[in-house]
């Protein structure tokens, strides 16, 4: 099993952090997490070679769409990791560590064992 690397999204100003600037035309997964208190907070991928605009998409509300409705979490509270994958193999690369890390934001149900 692969360690992830958790980093910080910005500076003290709010800034992004060049990091995630660097993720651009890559692809992969990634996971949030609370900084105090290392919750795992929501498990995304971007398979469209953009996954630095997927994880700051987090970062800002959405004001062109009443219906479009998404969770939003402060940049200065959030720490975050990255794996980078082929854009084939990103979604599956998410569901290995929603079931891993059962975060919190993703409707992650536990099955039940029937056994």
């Amino acid at each position: 099993m692969k360690t992830l690397n958790y980093s910080p999204v910005c500076d003290a100003s709010g800034k992004f952090l060049g990091w995630l600037n660097a993720l651009r035309n890559l692809s992969g997964a990634y996971v949030l997490r609370d900084k105090s208190t290392k919750q795992t907070l929501y498990v995304g991928e971007s398979h469209t070679g953009n996954i630095a605009k997927t994880i700051k998409r987090h970062f800002w509300h959405w004001q062109d769409d009443p219906e479009r409705k998404h969770r939003t979490y402060s940049r200065f509270k959030v720490e975050i990791a990255v794996r980078l994958t082929p854009p084939n193999t990103a979604a599956a690369a998410q569901d290995n560590l929603i079931r891993r890390l059962k975060p919190r934001d993703n409707g992650y149900v536990p099955v039940k064992n029937p056994f």
